[in-house]
């Protein structure tokens, strides 16, 4: 991991996360922290960037629009990577009594969301900013018990295809069949509520929790 990351068990967009992508220079992949929320690299100012981060939600592209939308356009087209964790969050249940679920390998290895980068830079000042978003798509039967939308997630053989920033074909239909999720090596359980706190960020957040009793026959009682 870089030097300067730090476990987090509750992060959120508009954070750091950490990313690998392909070097063309290096020749090789590189893992680094990204900003969670795509910058646009032509932004002209660090206020420009302040004032586009504040205004608009980046840190998910769709699939249906990526390989379009300007925001992402440039980035579809070579910079490709892979978004690091190792649990994913989600909520289950009814408007205002929703369960988290923390969704995670079973050996608790990390695996990888299909993403795209960007890197700013004030040519000024030299200061840069390397940023990300998450490549989502339609939930499939697995995944919409928590969800009607998923983070694509890449098996570890299809990393080499996505991070290649000279392929240039090939990628909607990759990300259209990943199942990774669905082969079996992912669980899921009910965590503590301390999540639905930004501010909370230790391991407590992410311990398993019994399901309430009252919900005990529900539909919540999912089986892998």
């Amino acid at each position: 991991m870089p030097s300067d990351w730090k476990p987090r068990y509750n992060l959120n967009p508009h954070e750091d996360i950490p990313s690998v992508y392909y070097d063309p220079f290096l020749r090789e992949r590189v893992l680094r922290t990204m900003h969670w929320n795509l910058i646009p690299s032509k932004l002209e100012s660090r206020d420009k960037v302040v004032e586009f981060d504040s205004q608009y939600s980046t840190f998910n592209a769709r699939i249906e629009t990526v390989a379009s939308a300007p925001t992402f356009q440039q980035s579809w087209r070579s910079q490709r990577c892979l978004v690091v964790v190792d649990g994913i969050i989600e909520w289950v249940g009814e408007k205002r009594r929703k369960i988290p679920h923390l969704i995670r390998h079973k050996d608790r290895i990390p695996f990888a969301m299909a993403g795209l980068w960007s890197r700013w830079q004030d040519l000024a000042g030299g200061e840069e900013l390397w940023s990300c978003t998450v490549i989502v798509k339609d939930a499939d039967d697995w995944y919409r018990q928590f969800h009607d939308r998923m983070a694509v997630l890449l098996a570890p053989e299809s990393y080499e295809q996505w991070l290649d920033p000279q392929r240039k074909q090939g990628q909607l239909e990759l990300l259209n069949k990943s199942a990774y999720h669905k082969n079996g090596e992912l669980e899921f359980f009910p965590i503590s509520k301390l999540v639905n706190n930004a501010r909370n960020d230790s391991p407590e957040v992410l311990e398993p929790t019994a399901y309430p009793e009252r919900e005990a026959d529900s539909e919540l009682l999912l089986d892998l």
